[in-house]
C-alpha cells in the first residue's frame, strides 16, 4: 500500500509540475504577444507621427518657397521694368544726339539732365547694353504666346543656371518637314515648328521657313540675351523703344515691320485673332525661285557665297530625273534664301490683308522702303528713329 501511495503522490507531483510549466509558458507567450503588439503599436504610432511631421514640414517648405518665389518674381518684374525704361531713355537720348542738330543747346542740356536724374533714381545698371533690354510683355493672350513665353522662361532659367551656351546658326528643319526630330539645341526649332504646323494657312515652304528663321533668331536672343544672339537678328526684328516702354502681347514682337509693331502696340483693339486670321494667309516673302530651292543638302551648306550659289544652284540642284523639284533628305536653309528673307523689302502682304488693314499695310510698305538692305542703316539709328 505504501508503494502505491508513494507512486500516486509522485505522479500527482509530476502532473502539478507539468501543469505549472504549461501555465507559465502560456503566460509567457501571452506576455510576448502583448509585448509584440505594444511594440508594433509604438512603431506604427512613431511612423504616423514622423509622417505627420514630414507632411507639416513639406507644407511649411512649400508655403515658404511660394512666398519667396512670389517676392523674387515681383523683384524680377520691377527690375525688368526699370531696365526697359532705362534702355528706352538711353535710346531716346541717343536719338537726340543723332538728330539734335536742330535743337538748341539748352534743350539738349535739359534732356540730358532729365535722363541723368531718372537713371540715378532708378538705380539701374549704368552699363546696360541694348541686347540686355527685352520687350515688356503681358501675360499670354493666345496659345502660341503661352507656348513661346513658357519655353523662353524655362530655357532661360536652365541656360543661366548651367551656363550652357551652344547654338546653331540655323534652325533645325526636321520638325517643320515632318521628319524625325532632333534633340538638344534643336528645342527652339521644334517649339517654333509645332506652332507653325498648327497654322495650315501658312501653306508654302518659303513662308514657313521664313517664319521659322525669324522666330528662331528672336527666341534665341530672348533666351540667351547675349551680344551675339542680338547681332544675329535682322536689324528690323530688334525691339524699338515702345516695345520696351509699353506692356504688350508677345506676338507683336514677332511681326517683321518695326513701325507695324508700334502701331499694334498703340492700337490694342487689334487682337491676335483679328490680326492672325488674316495675316497668316496673306503675308509672303516674294521668293522668285522654286519652293524646294529654299533648302539645300547639308553637304553643300559649306558654300557661303550666295551670289555663287545663285549662279550654280538653281540650274540643276534639287531636281529629280523629270526635272521636278524635290526636298533634300538632309537639308539646311539655302544661304541665298537667308539673304533674301533678311531684306525687309522682300516681305509683303496680299490684297486681302490690305483691304482688312489699310493703314497698317501702308505702314508696312513704309518700313520696307525705309530699310532697303539690312546693314544700310546702323542698328541704333534704326531703333532710335521711331517717335513715341
Amino acid at each position: 500500500m505504501s508503494d502505491i501511495s508513494s507512486q500516486s503522490s509522485s505522479h500527482n507531483a509530476r502532473t502539478s509540475t507539468e501543469k505549472t510549466v504549461t501555465e507559465r509558458l502560456a503566460r509567457k507567450r501571452s506576455l510576448d504577444r502583448k509585448a509584440q503588439q505594444a511594440a508594433r503599436s509604438r512603431t506604427k504610432w512613431t511612423i504616423e507621427n514622423l509622417q505627420y511631421q514630414v507632411a507639416e514640414l513639406n507644407n511649411t517648405l512649400i508655403s515658404e518657397t511660394s512666398k519667396w518665389q512670389s517676392i523674387l518674381q515681383e523683384s524680377k518684374e520691377e527690375t525688368d521694368i526699370l531696365r526697359a525704361e532705362n534702355q528706352a531713355l538711353r535710346l531716346e537720348l541717343e536719338e537726340a544726339k543723332l538728330h539734335g542738330q536742330g535743337s538748341s543747346p539748352r534743350d539738349m542740356e535739359d534732356m540730358s539732365l532729365q535722363v541723368s536724374i531718372f537713371l540715378s533714381e532708378s538705380a539701374a545698371p549704368a552699363t546696360l547694353h541694348p541686347y540686355e533690354a527685352v520687350p515688356w510683355n503681358t501675360e499670354p493672350t493666345c496659345v502660341s504666346d503661352k507656348i513661346v513665353q513658357s519655353h523662353v522662361a524655362t530655357a532661360s532659367t536652365i541656360v543661366h543656371a548651367t551656363s550652357d551656351i551652344f547654338l546653331e546658326d540655323q534652325p533645325d528643319l526636321n520638325a517643320l518637314l515632318g521628319r524625325e526630330r532632333s534633340n538638344g539645341s534643336a528645342d527652339v526649332s521644334n517649339v517654333v515648328s509645332d506652332i507653325l504646323l498648327a497654322y495650315p494657312e501658312i501653306g508654302t515652304l518659303p513662308e514657313k521657313a521664313a517664319c521659322l528663321y525669324v522666330m528662331y533668331k528672336l527666341l534665341n536672343w530672348l533666351i540667351y540675351r547675349t551680344q551675339s544672339t542680338y547681332d544675329k537678328m535682322p536689324i528690323w526684328l530688334r525691339p524699338v523703344p515702345l516695345q520696351l516702354q509699353v506692356e504688350h502681347p508677345a506676338w507683336i514682337d514677332r511681326i517683321p515691320w518695326p513701325s507695324a509693331r508700334v502701331h499694334l502696340i498703340q492700337h490694342p483693339e487689334i487682337t491676335f485673332d483679328d490680326f492672325a486670321s488674316c495675316y497668316s494667309s496673306s503675308f509672303h516673302v516674294s521668293w522668285p525661285y522654286d519652293h524646294a530651292h529654299v533648302l539645300i543638302p547639308a553637304t553643300q551648306s559649306q558654300i557661303v557665297n550666295p551670289e555663287a550659289m545663285s549662279r550654280d544652284w538653281f540650274s540643276s540642284s534639287c531636281s529629280d530625273s523629270q526635272g521636278k523639284a524635290t526636298v533634300p533628305k538632309t537639308a539646311v536653309l539655302n544661304p541665298v534664301f537667308e539673304q533674301h528673307l533678311r531684306q525687309l523689302k522682300n516681305w509683303g502682304v496680299s490684297d486681302t490683308f490690305r483691304h482688312r488693314f489699310p493703314e497698317l499695310s501702308e505702314i508696312m510698305d513704309g518700313d520696307s522702303q525705309a530699310l532697303v538692305l539690312e546693314g544700310s542703316v546702323a542698328a541704333n539709328t534704326w531703333a532710335g528713329s521711331f517717335k513715341q
